[in-house]
């Protein structure tokens, strides 16, 4: 479990006091500090409350829930760039088995199929561990024999909101996707698109709550 003790103050409050009636301020933000839904769309109250934080130096935050916030950021990131790494597994599964007559065992065009396939798997597994501990913490392996729920603390207290722990790797309690080795079969191989469209609508589907989870948090210290 991680947890985050920050110093809510007047000035968090005035700030999305600031945000909720300043919108020509909010469209200048980047989209790196937007969590958004699968469908691109950023989540009500979010863009705001969290782009915020680093666009406003005036206001003084706490370097901890600033850390938290980053956190956040960095995990959707990371589950977005596995998402899109999904849909091009799925693109490619697609134009292998759409070749007719199929590519024979041990050709070169199949072996080269095979290899990309086992690269874009090994990508995921690679973005579950980003260079940040509790981005790490919600989207990596969860601790063995513990839920991997990130819960906030405040001041000292618990505010009783949780990051929910959303493992994002390929391999078993996370994308389940299957390994997929240089002697493959056609029929391994339909198996693995049938497991790429269960992964995508997993991750689609975890993406969304993250943001439901980061708006909860975010708003707790208000």
């Amino acid at each position: 479990m991680i947890t985050s003790k920050v110093a809510a103050n007047q000035a968090f409050a005035q700030v999305n006091r600031m945000t909720k009636g300043d919108d020509a301020s909010r469209q200048n933000h980047g989209n790196e500090d937007v969590i958004k839904t699968p469908k691109g769309e950023a989540v009500d109250g979010i863009k705001a409350e969290i782009s915020v934080f680093s666009a406003h130096p005036l206001q003084q935050f706490n370097a901890e829930f600033n850390a938290v916030v980053k956190s956040i950021r960095i995990a959707d990131k990371a589950m977005g760039e596995i998402e899109t790494n999904i849909e091009q597994m799925e693109s490619e599964v697609e134009m292998f088995l759409k070749q007719y007559p199929p590519y024979p065992p041990g050709s070169e065009d199949r072996i080269n199929y095979l290899n990309h396939f086992a690269m874009l798997r090994k990508q995921i597994d690679q973005l579950t561990f980003p260079p940040d501990e509790g981005a790490q913490a919600i989207i990596g392996p969860a601790p063995n024999g513990q839920s991997g729920d990130w819960e906030i603390e405040i001041g000292g207290n618990k505010t009783g909101k949780s990051i929910r722990h959303q493992p994002v790797h390929a391999g078993r309690d996370g994308l389940n996707l299957p390994e997929i080795s240089l002697q493959a079969t056609d029929d391994q191989i339909v198996g693995l698109k049938k497991a790429l469209g269960s992964a995508r609508e997993q991750i689609k589907q975890r993406r969304t709550e993250l943001s439901e989870d980061a708006i909860q948090v975010i708003r707790s210290v208000e």
